[in-house]
């Protein structure tokens, strides 16, 4: 642990880091997924780039802004929170229609609903309720989401400033698509809404999580296919300003996790942009493959190829298989409030048969707790339902086992992602990913992020290690997932936000710097220490 600076008018960029002990100057600037090592400083105007970054020239100039007007510190603070106030209670009005609609059909709801209240039982139409409630609530209000992104209007190309209220409209069209995308990534549904939002997708285009984009903003070529977490033609802020571009991708473009793509360009047809990459304008070319930070161009990669009917081109009986799978999405909600019905009637129950102060300091505690337990043991229960004991191997896209993959992973963020955070830094938390099914020995560390975890199966941390990354354990090139171990040894050490990639072993007592690459099956020695993107020995 150790100090920070950042001086005025400084910027770090996209996912960009800094250690303890490392300073940026005045006017600075931290190019995006780059990392500022400890002791490392930046000086006054200078751009820093890589994993670890260096000088590469001066820090890019404020843009002159060209619309918008500029208002007072606590003037946007107030609009910005008046705006975020209506757009939470706006979120309620599919809830208060969808309710409208069912009190139509069920005659008198509102006492039917007073009566159970007062005095709470179980009954199947009560869960049917619950069910078609769920199912209803969820759909209405992700379309009201699409529609009311329309509503607000389409974000013109320009310069504002962070201070106007352009700039919250810009922050509250980001953050919707964000909250969409919990719920429809990575589906058949989620280029629907995006169209609805604004967004131009070609066909037979597969999009998963995109972090702040702009729909209206962005047109996507046909079959092209975006792995998740993607930094997405997002609006450029720096030094007291936003900039909003037009952003066009070329047919077939391949994007990683985590790679970041700057808006404001026209990109190349059949372009590969790898794992945690930042694209290069000035360099990308037609059928190009780029890799790293600084991105290197890859002569030649890995190819799997599979039936275009497993890829592509499904049939009837996979589109629906598929279509299946991510309709339940829908229904997710359908568990939480099955079990808070039950958390319900079981706190009114006690509180007849308990006095007050055991009622409110044991009985309820104990109950919420009882609630809480139910929820990650049918995530556990619905982990090895579904998928069972995961192998290493290769799925294609349209198959079963890829959509029941998919669903479980949403299901887990949607039912025991929340309380597991409450758990991160401590052991319990590895007491659930083992059951997880993921190895872990005696004092592992696990930093923040383990809440959920993508292919528990693949991963193995051996005794004393301290694991605080990104781990890919999975790709998806050639819309065919690749899967297998990872391995980190005995009282090694991977820092922030480092991606470990599938086949990777760590040596024991080796260290990885943040905000690296650890390649596809590569084995770093014990007792040495590596650094950059991608990793190499440095110690």
């Amino acid at each position: 642990i150790g100090p920070v600076r950042i001086g005025a008018d400084a910027t770090l960029d996209v996912r960009a880091g800094m250690s303890p002990g490392s300073s940026i100057g005045r006017g600075g600037f931290l190019a995006p997924l780059s990392w500022l090592p400890s002791g490392q400083s930046a000086g006054d105007h200078e751009r820093w780039s890589g994993v670890p970054a260096a000088r590469v020239g001066d820090a890019p100039p404020a843009p002159a802004v060209s619309r918008g007007r500029e208002r007072g510190a606590w003037a946007h603070t107030l609009l910005a929170v008046g705006c975020r106030t209506a757009a939470a209670l706006a979120a309620w009005i599919p809830v208060a229609g969808a309710v409208a609609g069912i009190a139509a059909v069920v005659p008198d709801l509102d006492a039917r609903v007073l009566a159970w209240l007062s005095h709470p039982a179980v009954s199947a139409r009560g869960v049917a309720f619950v069910i078609a409630g769920a199912f209803i609530i969820v759909a209405a209000r992700l379309v009201t989401q699409g529609v009311a992104m329309r509503i607000m209007g389409r974000v013109k190309p320009g310069v504002f400033s962070q201070w106007s209220a352009e700039s919250i409209r810009v922050w509250t069209k980001t953050g919707i698509v964000d909250a969409t995308s919990r719920w429809l990534s990575g589906g058949l549904f989620w280029p629907w809404w995006l169209r609805l939002a604004g967004m131009r997708i070609g066909r037979n285009c597969e999009v998963s999580t995109i972090i702040d984009v702009l729909p209206e903003t962005v047109s996507i070529g046909d079959e092209s296919f975006f792995a998740d977490g993607i930094y997405f033609c997002a609006p450029w802020r720096h030094r007291g300003t936003v900039t909003v571009a037009e952003t066009s991708l070329g047919r077939s473009t391949f994007l990683g996790n985590h790679a970041v793509v700057p808006a404001g360009h026209a990109w190349p047809e059949e372009l590969f942009v790898g794992v945690a990459t930042v694209a290069d304008a000035g360099l990308a070319r037609p059928n190009s493959t780029w890799f790293g930070v600084p991105p290197m161009e890859l002569p030649r990669r890995e190819v799997v190829t599979a039936d275009r009917s497993l890829t592509h081109d499904p049939d009837t009986l996979r589109y629906a298989t598929r279509f299946f799978w991510e309709f339940l999405r829908l229904g997710l909600p359908v568990v939480p409030l099955l079990i808070g019905y039950l958390w319900y009637a079981g706190l009114f129950l006690g509180s007849r048969r308990m006095g007050g102060t055991l009622f409110h300091f044991v009985l309820a505690p104990a109950v919420t707790l009882a609630a809480a337990g139910v929820l990650v043991g049918a995530t556990v229960a619905l982990k090895w339902l579904l998928l069972g004991r995961v192998r290493p191997g290769q799925h294609p896209l349209w198959s079963c086992w890829c959509s029941r993959w998919d669903f479980f992973y949403v299901a887990w963020s949607q039912w025991a992602r929340g309380i597991l955070s409450q758990l991160e830094g401590t052991l319990l938390i590895n007491a659930v990913l083992r059951l997880m099914g993921m190895r872990i020995g005696r004092r592992v560390v696990l930093g923040p992020g383990f809440a959920q975890v993508v292919d528990p199966d693949m991963l193995c941390f051996e005794d004393e290690s301290t694991v605080s990354c990104d781990l890919q354990a999975h790709t998806f090139e050639d819309r065919i997932l690749k899967i297998d171990r990872v391995r980190v040894g005995r009282s090694a050490t991977v820092g922030s936000h480092t991606v470990v990639f599938y086949g990777a072993d760590i040596g024991d007592r080796a260290f990885v710097a943040p905000q690296g690459i650890v390649m596809k099956r590569d084995a770093l020695e014990p007792d040495r220490i590596y650094a950059g993107s991608p990793t190499r020995a440095v110690e």
